[in-house]
């Protein structure tokens, strides 16, 4: 297993428990709703899409019977993957601005990016 599908894999749960938390702690009342968007990001860019990463990382390069020829590309993007992540939930959490969300939404637009070209170039490359 290469480092980024530990990391993807790891961080994943990470993101899945903390998400959980969260909702929680808005059931009861105890977060203001300002962070219902982070508590589904949360979930859904921090747990399933992380977890997508580190299963595609190590699988497709398997179905096809080839190397996969970038780790050190994967694991960048994983890492500004939770990087953006983070920046968008405490954007919204905080209160910090459409500004601060909307850089580090960049991050995690670049961190999609590079995840559906490194995919498409270990699916036809």
């Amino acid at each position: 297993m290469i480092p980024a599908s530990r990391l993807a894999l790891t961080t994943a749960l990470f993101w899945f428990v903390a998400a959980n938390l969260a909702g929680l702690l808005l059931g009861l009342g105890v977060l203001p709703y300002t962070w219902r968007p982070a508590h589904a990001h949360m979930q859904l860019l921090g747990f399933v899409s992380l977890m997508i990463y580190g299963v595609a990382y190590h699988a497709l390069p398997r179905f096809r019977g080839v190397v996969f020829r970038r780790p050190g590309l994967a694991l960048l993007q994983v890492g500004l993957a939770n990087l953006g992540l983070l920046g968008m939930v405490l954007a919204w959490g905080l209160g910090l601005g459409r500004v601060v969300w909307g850089a580090f939404a960049g991050f995690s637009f670049a961190a999609g990016l590079l995840f559906a070209w490194m995919a498409w170039e270990i699916l036809w490359g």
